[in-house]
């Protein structure tokens, strides 16, 4: 995009006043998947992967390893096997974020869809079906700042931007299970010692974003100008997830009741990369602001490329986590998780517009997970002592450099799972909080945030299980 003044690109290095951050509730398509109403999200294709199912928002956004059996991941189709049956799950957002910068200052609240998706599976069944739809990037800011420039005086400076990008995934899971068989007391019984679980799904991404810089002089004797420029993107691609469960110690009584196990999983999500193929579109025009609205006046320049190619980033995501189980349903995992995006080797192929005022770098994140219930059934509370809980910390870069600096976000995370007892089945009540701010260096614009996560998964009750052939007619 560019700029009126290039030299004060709003890196944000010396931004005067910040006054408008503010949104309504899912006001339309492109607006309902922004999740991030942040200046940072004024470069590329805006925030990259910043939302999560609530369970795996609590773990710190772990995709690998930490599964469970009441909600599946949309980044890694092989946690589809995980799932007890056939599962429909949804969430929302809540958001709210300030921004500080000298003695500048602003705040906003807000909210967004998560993802939505379903899983067709048979009770306790080997494969599964996945449907999902989930945000992907969004790019949402609305930046004023006043200033007296050489020759012209005062003028106020506008930077908004709005859309962001959707991924769409429909894919195929199914997991392969080994045996083997342990002494009980005085004799053996068969187990399951290992488990393969493998995914594949598609990886549609498509979107637009649009972005919009005016400057206003405030003396009438001078035209004020106006760049505009919005870019429609679609890739295709596949995802594909593996996770690997390995027994490595259980111990039974010698009645041959079980004690308590532990287990090692290791896992990975890839993406391959694939092409871009975008519609770009760019015009400056000089206005005339009349009653506080730019009327253009003529075009300066403009620009369309309906049909500009380029590529997307190959991802991958590596984990492994421990999980120690009791006889008395206490249930502890901890695990820690790596994930990688080339951009910075596929920057050479993005049109000028999406590399302007900043560079692109490769995106990394390390995230950090703990989950655990309660022991005691007979003695914890008949819903809470049935919850799950999770805490989990996470630092991410993202592929942006301003001014030679990494965009990077710190979050501390946490939350739990309620089961719904009066729906007599499987169906669960998610929540996460995350807690972080995101930077690039001391005396940048710095943000604070917090993001709560609710969700729902429901499942047929235990008298409706679906896919199962019926024993009468």
């Amino acid at each position: 995009m560019n700029n009126p003044a290039p030299s004060k690109n709003p890196s944000f290095g010396r931004l005067v006043v910040v006054v408008a951050l503010a949104a309504h509730l899912f006001p339309g398509i492109s607006a309902a998947q922004q999740s991030e109403l942040s200046p940072y999200s004024r470069y590329g294709f805006g925030l990259i992967g910043q939302l999560h199912a609530p369970s795996y928002a609590g773990l710190g956004g772990m995709e690998t390893t930490m599964l469970n059996g009441y909600q599946f991941h949309p980044n890694n189709p092989a946690s589809a096997t995980y799932l007890n049956q056939t599962t429909f799950q949804a969430s929302g957002i809540g958001n709210q974020i300030q921004l500080k910068q000298g003695d500048a200052s602003a705040t906003a609240a807000y909210g967004s869809p998560g993802p939505l998706g379903i899983v067709v599976k048979r009770n306790n069944g080997k494969n599964a079906l996945i449907l999902n739809l989930s945000p992907y990037s969004n790019s949402g800011y609305s930046i004023s700042r006043s200033d007296t420039h050489d020759g012209i005086g005062l003028a106020n400076e506008r930077y908004e931007g709005n859309g962001g990008l959707t991924a769409m995934n429909i894919g195929w899971a199914r997991v392969f299970k080994g045996s083997k068989f342990v002494r009980a007391g005085g004799d053996s019984i068969r187990i399951q010692n290992n488990a393969l679980h493998l995914g594949i799904q598609s990886h549609y991404i498509f979107g637009q974003i649009s972005r919009v810089s005016t400057l206003d002089i405030i003396d009438p004797t001078f035209l004020d100008h106006r760049s505009r420029f919005t870019a429609q993107h679609r890739s295709v691609s596949a995802t594909a997830g593996l996770v690997y469960d390995q027994l490595l110690r259980v111990r039974y009584d010698d009645r041959g009741d079980f004690e308590q196990s532990v287990s090692l999983r290791v896992g990975g999500v890839f993406t391959p990369s694939t092409n871009l193929h975008s519609s770009l579109a760019s015009i400056d025009e000089t206005t005339q602001t009349l009653g506080g609205i730019p009327v253009p006046l003529d075009t300066a320049f403009y620009s369309e490329r309906l049909n500009h190619r380029a590529r997307m980033p190959r991802t991958l995501s590596l984990g492994s986590s421990v999980h120690f189980d009791r006889n008395n349903g206490m249930r502890i995992a901890a695990g820690i998780e790596y994930k990688t995006s080339a951009w910075g080797a596929v920057a050479s192929e993005f049109a000028p517009e999406m590399k302007d005022g900043f560079n692109w770098m490769a995106a990394e994140s390390m995230h950090l997970g703990l989950q655990f219930n309660p022991g005691n059934p007979e003695q914890r509370h008949p819903t809470w002592g049935k919850t799950t809980y999770r805490l989990g910390l996470n630092r991410q870069l993202q592929p942006y450099a301003i001014n030679g600096h990494q965009v990077q976000t710190q979050a501390i995370t946490g939350g739990f799972t309620l089961p719904l007892v009066g729906s007599r089945s499987l169906s669960r009540l998610h929540f996460g909080t995350e807690i972080g701010e995101r930077s690039t260096q001391a005396g940048a614009l710095e943000e604070t945030f917090v993001r709560f996560h609710i969700g729902v998964s429901l499942m047929p009750f235990f008298k409706n299980n679906w896919l199962i052939p019926r024993l009468y007619d």
